[in-house]
């Protein structure tokens, strides 16, 4: 078993060696990590494609996809393997806990096919995450599953596409997390929350140009993908 982090990308130039060096100091092995440039304006590319490691690949996209379509497409990659854990990193984010990757292997060894961890906002260290209960239906429960998000790359080939879509069938922009995460809550046949604080959370991302549109998009998604709940 092994876990491929998947890391969107734009204008973190400024901390792809933070974000590197807490993959490297990583106690367990078993990993490897996707770099993905979505058409940065600094040299976000560049520096990523420095890791002198064969645990790092580095890719730049040629079009502008935003978060949600680069994690899914990549992690479609894998979606025919059951031994993969595909894990979600913000390219100005970081991992916190040098034993993040043997936990969720563990986690995943008991039969999980969904799992997240506590994390920290780099300002106060606030976590919003916290345990769902199996029974309960995801889109109808308070948002738990912040960061760190990960599922088995088999699970999402169980999920259609129109469920990252608008009523338009163009991918969502904003509020990927929600529009990411729900569907595969949604069919989880078991899902686990690590207390263990694993992820660091930049709240003064630099990558965010205009917050308040960007927050009101945001919101925008998740109501959308709330309201109209799993789509088959």
């Amino acid at each position: 078993m092994k876990v491929v982090f998947i890391i969107p990308c734009f204008n973190a130039e400024k901390n792809i060696v933070e974000l590197a060096t807490s993959l490297i100091s990583q106690k367990d092995d078993r990993w490897r990590a996707i770099f993905i440039d979505d058409i940065s304006e600094d040299n976000t590319h560049l520096e990523s494609s420095k890791l002198r490691s064969d645990k790092f690949c580095s890719i730049k996209n040629k079009e502008k996809k935003f978060a949600l379509r680069n994690i899914v497409e990549v992690s479609r990659q894998f979606q025919e393997m059951d031994d993969i854990i595909i894990a979600v990193i913000d390219g100005d984010d970081s991992l916190c806990n040098p034993n993040t990757v043997s936990l969720l292997i563990d986690s995943y060894k008991k039969g999980n096919d969904v799992v997240w961890t506590a994390h920290a906002w780099d300002v106060n260290g606030m976590n919003i995450s916290k345990p769902i209960p199996q029974k309960v239906d995801p889109y109808a429960w308070p948002w738990s599953s912040s960061h760190l998000r990960t599922f088995k790359s088999s699970l999402i080939k169980q999920i259609n596409d129109s469920n990252f879509k608008d009523i338009n069938g163009k991918w969502f922009k904003r509020g990927y997390d929600q529009a990411l995460m729900l569907p595969l809550l949604s069919i989880s046949k078991s899902r686990m929350f690590i207390p263990e604080v694993c992820y660091r959370y930049n709240i003064n991302s630099v990558s965010i140009k205009h917050r308040d549109y960007e927050e009101r998009s945001q919101i925008s998604t998740i109501n959308i993908v709330r309201a109209r709940g799993l789509l088959r």
